[in-house]
């Protein structure tokens, strides 16, 4: 009896140890008493991103480059899929380039977020073969795309064995296209355009008690051939298929694409925008009658109601990586408790990401690194912000680095729903955290 109770005692010991080695406590401090806070604003005040005047006519080329897998892959979203059965749509990087002197690379990828180990390589690639030209990241969020791009052991987990042969594939496949889009610029003119898109979006996190954005917006061009390119950016979730569904899509996004590409566009693109807590609303059809009809009732809004803003012909392009500071990760457990963040970074990797800028003209694209959340937009008046220094704004997901859910501060602890806690990653404040970096950004630039 003796021994069992010894026994009993020990296993007790090392079950504290590593409740103490693996778990923590939320950490709370305010975020004017964290360190990384203070160190992210001295940069912002001292930001200095490339600004490149001209006195030439905007040049624009663009293209697309197929990246639906010939062989069997594993899916992301959703839960864990080792595999597809079908393709319904194929999947495709789409990419806008302008020049004003700095060539300027759009790239969206139909994909649940665009892989850093895509970004990583295509940045090496490009600095090859066009040194100096700007890449702004961002994905569609199809949860119906492939898996396979994250060799991290949380990432395997979520997206499947990482494919090692296919991300250098496509990362190389997508560099050669940047470049034979490069050959191709054509002076062009810009215009920016947003829609009301009330009723199609819906808060998921809230509900009927948040707010919600529903503006689609976008960019607009006509080349000199008149040949013409648009770009749209909406908040809504593109989980419109089934999980159960193990077959490839873009879903409403490539819809949405298609749509604008027999009603005049030569080419389409869809970048994630505010998707943060933000679900698509509306329509009683299900999986790809879904998508079909989503796609084509967003792009007659666009093609019907949208109100359009010219840009100068000869704009100037300011381009910015601005690298975001981070604390300690808070992956959480409960209300309460998290993972530390040696553990959240032995499966994970690092916690980074940073805020990518280009503005073009009057028009501002801000790419974050994060499920970002509209009704922090909403809130805080970001677009009223820009429009007070005679700018439009664009506030899209996913840029090549992920740090999870961005939501208001104020549901971290009223809710109990995945967006605050599986995937927070970030902990309390950092609605505001982002928020305040926009701010700066929109204020001094």
């Amino acid at each position: 009896m003796k021994n069992v109770i010894r026994w009993l005692f020990y296993l007790l010991i090392i079950g504290v140890c590593l409740v103490i080695c693996f778990i923590a406590p939320i950490d709370r401090t305010p975020l004017s008493e964290q360190t990384f806070y203070h160190n992210m604003m001295a940069e912002l005040d001292t930001l200095k991103p490339s600004v490149n005047k001209s006195t030439h006519p905007l040049k624009a080329a663009w293209g697309k480059y197929n990246i639906t897998p010939s062989t069997d892959m594993p899916m992301a979203g959703y839960k864990p899929r080792d595999h597809f059965d079908a393709v319904h749509d194929s999947l495709f990087v789409r990419i806008l380039a302008v020049d004003n002197g700095q060539l300027s690379f759009i790239i969206s990828i139909d994909l649940l977020l665009f892989p850093p180990s895509v970004k990583k390589q295509i940045e090496a690639e490009v600095q090859k073969t066009l040194p100096g030209a700007f890449l702004y990241f961002s994905a569609t969020h199809t949860h119906n795309g492939v898996g396979g791009w994250n060799k991290s052991f949380a990432g395997q987990l979520i997206a499947g064995d990482y494919q090692e042969e296919w991300v250098d594939k496509i990362s190389k496949g997508i560099a050669a296209t940047l470049l034979k889009i490069s050959e191709q610029m054509i002076d062009c003119s810009v215009s920016f355009f947003e829609a009301d898109a009330t009723g199609y979006a819906v808060n998921r996190l809230a509900g009927t008690d948040g707010k919600v954005d529903s503006k689609l917006r976008g960019i607009k061009i006509i080349r000199r051939d008149s040949s013409k390119a648009i770009l749209v950016s909406f908040s809504a979730h593109a989980t419109s298929i089934s999980k159960t569904m193990n077959i490839l899509s873009g879903d409403y996004p490539s819809e949405l694409e298609k749509e604008l590409e027999v009603n005049g566009y030569n080419f389409s693109m869809f970048l994630a925008g505010m998707v943060g807590s933000h679900a698509l609303d509306g329509f009683t059809e299900n999986n790809f009658e879904l998508t079909e009809k989503a796609g084509k009732t967003l792009a007659a809004i666009i093609l019907k109601e949208s109100v359009d803003t010219r840009q100068p012909d000869t704009p100037t392009v300011i381009t910015a990586h601005v690298p975001i500071h981070f604390g300690s990760s808070q992956l959480r457990l409960d209300k309460e408790l998290r993972v530390r963040d040696w553990a959240f970074r032995s499966a994970f990797g690092e916690l980074k990401g940073e805020l990518t800028l280009l503005e073009i003209g009057n028009i501002i694209l801000i790419g974050t690194p994060c499920d970002f959340s509209g009704e922090i937009s909403v809130i805080a008046e970001l677009d009223k912000l820009a429009l007070s220094r005679e700018k439009k704004l664009i506030i899209t997901s996913f840029n090549g680095d992920y740090t999870g859910y961005i939501t208001l501060d104020e549901h971290y602890d009223r809710y109990n729903k995945e967006e605050v806690m599986a995937l927070n990653w970030v902990g309390p404040y950092h609605g505001k955290y982002f928020e305040k970096m926009i701010k700066r950004i929109l204020s001094e630039h």
